[in-house]
């Protein structure tokens, strides 16, 4: 049986104790990554036994380990909507809601810097890399993620464009592209019908995919060749982009690093241009 009530909230109230009250405390600061974990892999994350993950699904009042987990992506499912946002931002706290805000988005970063994979990290820097093309896509408060990536990839990366609204732009950059272009997906809840439609016609056409998004929940990971994770939890309906916007640093970083001989003649053209022009005070 299934009890009632936010799963979150009753392992903050409910008077936990011990290794349980470990495992708890794993779940609340790695929620998404726990939704899909066994109660084996939990175990292990957390150094307790299996059974002790088991007991805490029951104390929790669920019918088993299943079902926690059913829960867990729920949540993580409820997050998408702004109105849910709004809802856990009134919960009373002792801190001024921009404090709050402030403390998750440091969360965020933390969590981040934690789980990411470093592995997909360079596969996804060394395919941009060798792309003939990449076409960055991201709309709605997405597209201002989309609009940075481009500005700091295309001066280590030839041919990058950004498309930021879904007005069939999309579609004329991709009439350009071929086997060695790259098509990189920007979306965070809540994701809009028409990244999620553009991103499944790029695989569609046999364009290698990058989705920049959330969690293995997000739609576009059903689409992407590959895929990097940012947690973007928020405490009200603004959206939560301190982790995407270092993700995308870290990933234009790793590029500008393997690019560096040709980047440095670049910039010292650019900063010339600039200086002529008066570009900077």
């Amino acid at each position: 049986m299934r009890p009632n009530g936010d799963v979150f909230e009753r392992m903050r109230t409910l008077p936990l104790t011990g290794k349980k009250r470990q495992v708890a405390k794993y779940i609340l600061d790695n929620y998404i990554e726990a939704s899909f974990l066994t109660a084996a892999q939990l175990a292990a994350r957390v150094n307790v036994s299996e059974p002790t993950v088991i007991r805490l699904a029951y104390e929790l009042g669920f019918g088993g380990f299943p079902e926690l987990k059913d829960a867990l992506q729920e949540e993580v499912q409820a997050q998408l909507t702004t109105v849910e946002r709004l809802r856990r931002g009134r919960r009373k706290s002792s801190k001024t809601p921009g404090v709050r805000s402030l403390i998750t988005e440091a969360g965020n970063v933390d969590h981040l810097i934690h789980t990411i994979d470093v592995r997909e990290l360079r596969q996804v820097s060394k395919r941009l890399l060798n792309a003939n093309k990449v076409i960055v896509v991201g709309y709605k408060m997405s597209a201002i993620l989309a609009e940075y990536f481009h500005m700091a990839l295309k001066k280590s990366v030839d041919n990058t464009v950004a498309v930021t609204e879904a007005t069939g732009g999309f579609q004329e950059e991709l009439v350009f592209a071929g086997p060695r272009s790259v098509v990189v997906g920007i979306s965070f809840p809540r994701y809009t019908a028409a990244i999620v439609r553009d991103f499944r016609q790029a695989q569609e056409h046999g364009i290698e995919t990058i989705a920049i998004t959330d969690s293995e929940l997000s739609p576009l990971v059903e689409y992407a060749d590959h895929s990097l994770l940012a947690p973007s939890r928020a405490v009200s309906y603004v959206d939560a982009f301190a982790a995407p916007i270092a993700l995308l640093c870290a990933i234009s970083t790793q590029v500008s690093v393997m690019t560096q001989e040709k980047l440095i003649e670049r910039l010292a053209a650019v900063e010339k241009l600039w200086e002529e022009n008066g570009i900077f005070h």
